[in-house]
Protein backbone atom coordinates (compact mmCIF):
# COMPACT_ATOMS: atom_id res chain seq x y z
CA UNK A 1 0.00 0.00 0.00
CA UNK A 2 1.41 3.16 -0.54
CA UNK A 3 2.55 5.06 2.08
CA UNK A 4 0.56 8.74 2.71
CA UNK A 5 2.90 11.14 4.56
CA UNK A 6 1.45 13.97 6.11
CA UNK A 7 3.91 17.21 6.06
CA UNK A 8 4.09 19.99 7.94
CA UNK A 9 3.27 23.43 6.70
CA UNK A 10 0.10 21.98 4.64
CA UNK A 11 -2.09 24.89 6.96
CA UNK A 12 0.32 27.51 5.10
CA UNK A 13 -0.52 25.81 1.99
CA UNK A 14 -4.12 26.51 2.45
CA UNK A 15 -3.60 29.97 3.65
CA UNK A 16 -1.83 31.07 1.13
CA UNK A 17 -4.36 29.40 -1.60
CA UNK A 18 -7.66 30.44 -0.10
CA UNK A 19 -6.68 33.93 -0.32
CA UNK A 20 -8.27 33.92 -3.91
CA UNK A 21 -10.93 32.02 -5.55
CA UNK A 22 -10.92 29.85 -7.90
CA UNK A 23 -13.57 30.46 -10.51
CA UNK A 24 -14.48 26.32 -11.95
CA UNK A 25 -17.29 26.81 -14.55
CA UNK A 26 -18.26 23.11 -14.94
CA UNK A 27 -20.41 21.68 -11.88
CA UNK A 28 -18.24 18.68 -11.76
CA UNK A 29 -15.31 17.36 -13.11
CA UNK A 30 -12.88 13.97 -12.21
CA UNK A 31 -9.22 15.08 -10.71
CA UNK A 32 -6.21 11.68 -10.53
CA UNK A 33 -3.20 11.79 -8.57
CA UNK A 34 -0.36 10.02 -10.25
CA UNK A 35 0.64 6.39 -9.42
CA UNK A 36 3.37 5.51 -7.16
CA UNK A 37 7.02 5.99 -7.77
CA UNK A 38 10.20 5.19 -5.77
CA UNK A 39 10.65 8.24 -5.07
CA UNK A 40 7.34 8.41 -3.50
CA UNK A 41 8.09 5.10 -1.86
CA UNK A 42 11.30 5.83 -0.54
CA UNK A 43 9.89 9.05 0.34
CA UNK A 44 13.02 11.30 -1.42
CA UNK A 45 12.68 14.85 -3.73
CA UNK A 46 11.87 13.67 -6.95
CA UNK A 47 12.86 15.07 -10.04
CA UNK A 48 10.43 15.78 -13.46
CA UNK A 49 11.32 12.90 -15.31
CA UNK A 50 10.38 10.28 -12.30
CA UNK A 51 8.74 7.43 -13.64
CA UNK A 52 6.05 5.32 -11.68
CA UNK A 53 7.38 1.89 -10.62
CA UNK A 54 5.70 -1.33 -11.13
CA UNK A 55 3.60 -0.52 -8.08
CA UNK A 56 2.48 2.59 -9.95
CA UNK A 57 1.94 0.94 -13.16
CA UNK A 58 -0.65 -1.17 -12.04
CA UNK A 59 -2.24 1.42 -9.62
CA UNK A 60 -2.46 3.84 -13.09
CA UNK A 61 -3.99 0.98 -14.93
CA UNK A 62 -7.10 0.16 -12.43
CA UNK A 63 -7.75 3.73 -11.74
CA UNK A 64 -7.91 3.93 -16.10
CA UNK A 65 -10.24 0.63 -15.82
CA UNK A 66 -12.06 2.84 -13.24
CA UNK A 67 -12.23 5.98 -15.42
CA UNK A 68 -13.70 4.00 -18.18
CA UNK A 69 -16.69 3.78 -17.01
CA UNK A 70 -16.84 7.65 -16.61
CA UNK A 71 -18.02 9.62 -19.65
CA UNK A 72 -14.47 11.56 -19.84
CA UNK A 73 -14.58 14.48 -22.58
CA UNK A 74 -10.85 15.52 -22.05
CA UNK A 75 -7.78 15.24 -20.15
CA UNK A 76 -5.76 18.13 -19.15
CA UNK A 77 -2.36 16.68 -17.87
CA UNK A 78 1.08 17.71 -15.92
CA UNK A 79 3.69 17.05 -18.31
CA UNK A 80 5.80 15.62 -15.88
CA UNK A 81 6.53 11.64 -16.80
CA UNK A 82 4.74 10.33 -13.10
CA UNK A 83 1.50 12.29 -13.90
CA UNK A 84 1.67 12.07 -18.08
CA UNK A 85 2.24 8.18 -18.11
CA UNK A 86 -0.99 8.23 -15.38
CA UNK A 87 -2.93 10.03 -17.83
CA UNK A 88 -2.35 8.64 -21.36
CA UNK A 89 -2.97 5.05 -19.52
CA UNK A 90 -6.54 7.22 -18.54
CA UNK A 91 -7.21 8.28 -22.26
CA UNK A 92 -6.60 4.90 -24.21
CA UNK A 93 -10.06 3.64 -23.21
CA UNK A 94 -11.58 6.97 -24.30
CA UNK A 95 -9.63 7.50 -27.58
CA UNK A 96 -8.35 10.85 -26.29
CA UNK A 97 -5.23 12.68 -26.17
CA UNK A 98 -4.38 14.16 -23.13
CA UNK A 99 -3.57 18.37 -22.74
CA UNK A 100 -0.61 19.41 -21.19
CA UNK A 101 -0.65 22.09 -18.78
CA UNK A 102 2.65 23.08 -17.58
CA UNK A 103 1.60 24.67 -14.58
CA UNK A 104 -0.26 21.71 -12.31
CA UNK A 105 3.31 20.07 -12.06
CA UNK A 106 4.39 19.37 -8.49
CA UNK A 107 6.56 21.79 -6.97
CA UNK A 108 9.49 21.95 -7.78
CA UNK A 109 12.38 21.67 -5.53
CA UNK A 110 15.76 21.36 -7.80
CA UNK A 111 18.38 21.93 -5.19
CA UNK A 112 17.28 18.66 -3.33
CA UNK A 113 16.15 15.57 -5.83
CA UNK A 114 16.95 12.90 -4.87
CA UNK A 115 17.35 13.51 -1.31
CA UNK A 116 15.02 12.51 1.56
CA UNK A 117 11.73 14.44 2.21
CA UNK A 118 10.78 12.95 5.57
CA UNK A 119 11.27 16.04 7.27
CA UNK A 120 9.48 18.03 4.55
CA UNK A 121 7.76 21.40 6.01
CA UNK A 122 5.68 22.58 2.94
CA UNK A 123 5.68 26.35 4.72
CA UNK A 124 9.75 26.45 4.43
CA UNK A 125 11.43 27.74 1.22
CA UNK A 126 14.87 26.38 0.96
CA UNK A 127 17.46 27.58 -1.08
CA UNK A 128 17.42 26.71 -4.95
CA UNK A 129 14.21 25.35 -4.87
CA UNK A 130 9.84 26.67 -5.75
CA UNK A 131 8.43 28.71 -3.38
CA UNK A 132 5.51 28.21 -1.89
CA UNK A 133 4.04 30.97 -2.73
CA UNK A 134 5.25 30.94 -6.82
CA UNK A 135 3.83 27.02 -6.23
CA UNK A 136 0.32 28.16 -5.15
CA UNK A 137 0.28 30.87 -7.62
CA UNK A 138 1.37 28.61 -10.23
CA UNK A 139 -1.10 25.65 -9.73
CA UNK A 140 -3.92 28.09 -9.19
CA UNK A 141 -3.29 29.77 -12.29
CA UNK A 142 -3.44 26.48 -14.57
CA UNK A 143 -6.15 24.84 -12.25
CA UNK A 144 -8.34 28.29 -13.34
CA UNK A 145 -7.74 27.73 -16.91
CA UNK A 146 -7.83 23.95 -16.96
CA UNK A 147 -11.94 24.32 -15.44
CA UNK A 148 -12.23 27.78 -16.82
CA UNK A 149 -14.89 26.30 -19.51
CA UNK A 150 -17.57 23.76 -19.98
CA UNK A 151 -16.72 19.97 -20.86
CA UNK A 152 -18.14 18.77 -24.01
CA UNK A 153 -21.95 17.88 -23.50
CA UNK A 154 -22.57 14.95 -21.40
CA UNK A 155 -18.90 14.52 -20.70
CA UNK A 156 -16.52 15.54 -17.62
CA UNK A 157 -12.97 16.87 -17.50
CA UNK A 158 -10.53 14.80 -15.68
CA UNK A 159 -7.37 16.83 -14.53
CA UNK A 160 -4.38 14.13 -13.93
CA UNK A 161 -1.65 15.98 -11.57
CA UNK A 162 0.09 15.35 -8.31
CA UNK A 163 -0.65 14.92 -4.27
CA UNK A 164 0.53 19.23 -4.20
CA UNK A 165 -1.42 19.81 -6.46
CA UNK A 166 -4.69 18.04 -5.14
CA UNK A 167 -3.57 20.20 -1.40
CA UNK A 168 -3.88 23.75 -3.94
CA UNK A 169 -7.06 21.95 -5.39
CA UNK A 170 -9.21 21.06 -2.18
CA UNK A 171 -7.49 24.50 -0.29
CA UNK A 172 -9.21 26.34 -3.10
CA UNK A 173 -12.60 24.64 -3.16
CA UNK A 174 -12.70 24.68 0.69
CA UNK A 175 -12.68 21.01 1.00
CA UNK A 176 -11.03 18.66 4.02
CA UNK A 177 -10.33 16.21 1.99
CA UNK A 178 -9.87 12.55 3.76
CA UNK A 179 -6.05 11.12 4.18
CA UNK A 180 -7.35 7.88 2.12
CA UNK A 181 -8.89 10.46 -1.04
CA UNK A 182 -4.91 11.84 -1.30
CA UNK A 183 -3.54 8.05 -1.91
CA UNK A 184 -1.88 7.76 -5.49
CA UNK A 185 -3.92 6.71 -8.07
CA UNK A 186 -7.13 7.33 -6.18
CA UNK A 187 -10.08 8.63 -8.98
CA UNK A 188 -12.01 11.26 -7.51
CA UNK A 189 -14.93 13.21 -8.56
CA UNK A 190 -15.49 16.63 -7.43
CA UNK A 191 -19.20 18.20 -7.61
CA UNK A 192 -20.79 21.38 -6.95
CA UNK A 193 -22.74 21.10 -3.42
CA UNK A 194 -25.03 24.67 -2.93
CA UNK A 195 -22.65 26.88 -2.75
CA UNK A 196 -19.80 24.85 -2.19
CA UNK A 197 -17.96 22.04 -3.20
CA UNK A 198 -17.59 17.92 -2.49
CA UNK A 199 -15.44 15.14 -3.00
CA UNK A 200 -15.93 11.50 -3.90
CA UNK A 201 -13.97 8.49 -4.92
CA UNK A 202 -15.01 6.64 -7.75
CA UNK A 203 -15.86 3.17 -7.61
CA UNK A 204 -16.40 3.81 -4.09
CA UNK A 205 -18.91 5.56 -1.46
CA UNK A 206 -16.19 7.50 0.10
CA UNK A 207 -16.64 10.80 0.48
CA UNK A 208 -15.69 14.21 1.86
Amino acid sequence: MTRVVWQSGADRLAELARTVPLPVVPTSFLFLRHGETDGNLKGHYQREDQPLNATGEAQAAAAARILAGEAVGEIVASPMARAWRTASLAAEPHALAPQPEHRIRERVFAALFGQPNHDFDWAKDPPGCETLHDFVTRVRGGLADALATEAPPGRERLVVAHGGVLLVLTALLDIDLHADLHRNATPLRFRRNGAGWRAERLGSDAAS
